[in-house]
């Protein structure tokens, strides 16, 4: 088989082709081809590739770590806690690679990934925090197995590799070994251990900027409270979950309560006016601490949120009656609330529905 020596770190696609097809036509990985797919700037021997066969003969199988369950508890035993302040401190990191399967599956249906922490990684995969395999994990239930393949101590590492290297090696290995169908990509990738400063890196690279707003209740100007670098970002600041403001964005238009205002754009004078916020801009930027704080205390002022008042009239007799919500009225004629709508015909052929 003629191999390709002009492949490089950064042509990824070109490299999952070619382990696509090594998995085609060979049935066992080889330390030639794991060199090749690969292009480290180190090459891989021996030594390295022993340590490799012999990891993936003696696995560590587990549970999968379901949240809430003591299914948890027992994984961190083996693969260490998640807490990253905590792994800081004590600097007790646990790298190697995973597979997580179904245990009565054939052995290709599963993911294969590395970590420099399995106990996070793994964890997060449990939780569904990954979009790609979550599905995937979610049907897994409560019959969710995971192999670990934990990198021994560095003293006995064979030396020429780090340990980022040697664990992409380690995975590119499993990867020929199983053929996952759950892998998107059959080339091994270095993990990432989304410390602070890791996550305000790809959120200054990939995130775009939310403007927070507060509409003034005097006189319903706008002023600038915030700028988030995402709206994940701005979500967990203000203690909400992660697509909190997306979700707002997506269905309210960028209002939430309207009181607060998302905006995917900086507010200037003629963007106001295009769109429809005849409001006048007024900057005023918060501290990081102070925002969780000041936006609670925002919404904990504001007025209860009443149902809309419903007018019902008897057709028969011409009696009006106005009660102050939906499910007012729905108690009054003994009616699911959801059923009192507004309609083309009148209700029970009786009454006729008017929101006020």
């Amino acid at each position: 088989m003629r191999f390709i020596s002009y492949l490089t770190k950064n042509n990824t696609y070109k490299r999952h082709t070619l382990a696509l097809k090594f998995m085609k036509e060979l049935k066992e990985p080889t330390l030639k081809i794991i060199n090749e797919v690969l292009s480290l700037n180190t090459k891989i021997n021996k030594k390295h590739f022993d340590l490799c066969v012999s990891l993936s003969n003696n696995p560590i199988t587990l549970d999968l770590p379901l949240p809430h369950t003591s299914k948890v508890s027992n994984f961190s035993k083996i693969a260490g806690v998640e807490n990253l302040e905590r792994l800081r401190k004590s600097g007790k990191f646990i790298p190697g690679c995973y597979r997580i399967y179904k245990d009565s599956d054939l052995p290709n249906i599963c993911c294969i990934g590395q970590a420099k922490h399995l106990g996070l990684r793994v964890k997060q995969h449990a939780k569904g925090n990954n979009k790609n395999i979550s599905k995937f994990c979610a049907d897994l239930d409560d019959k969710g197995k995971v192999d670990l393949y934990i990198l021994p101590g560095l003293e006995n590492i064979p030396s020429g590799l780090s340990i980022t290297e040697l664990l992409c090696v380690l995975e590119q290995y499993l990867i020929f070994k199983y053929r996952p169908e759950i892998n998107r990509l059959y080339i091994a990738k270095p993990g990432i251990i989304w410390t602070k400063e890791v996550i305000a890196k790809h959120r200054e690279k990939v995130g775009k900027k939310i403007y927070m707003y507060l509409k003034s209740i005097k006189d319903s100007k706008l002023e600038l409270i915030y700028i988030f670098d995402s709206a994940s970002q701005g979500s967990l600041i203000i203690g909400k979950e992660r697509n909190w403001i997306k979700n707002i964005l997506v269905r309210n238009k960028g209002w939430y309560k309207n009181t607060i205002y998302f905006s995917l754009v900086w507010l200037t004078e003629k963007n106001i006016i295009d769109n429809g916020l005849s409001l006048k801009l007024i900057e005023n930027i918060k501290k990081d601490n102070q925002i969780k704080l000041f936006v609670n205390n925002i919404l904990k002022d504001l007025p209860k949120r009443s149902g809309k008042r419903v007018k019902i009239t008897n057709t028969n007799t011409g009696e009006s009656i106005i009660y102050l919500s939906k499910k007012q009225a729905a108690v009054t004629l003994k009616a699911d609330p959801s059923s009192i709508s507004i309609r083309n015909k009148s209700f029970r052929g009786i009454y006729e529905i008017e929101f006020l």
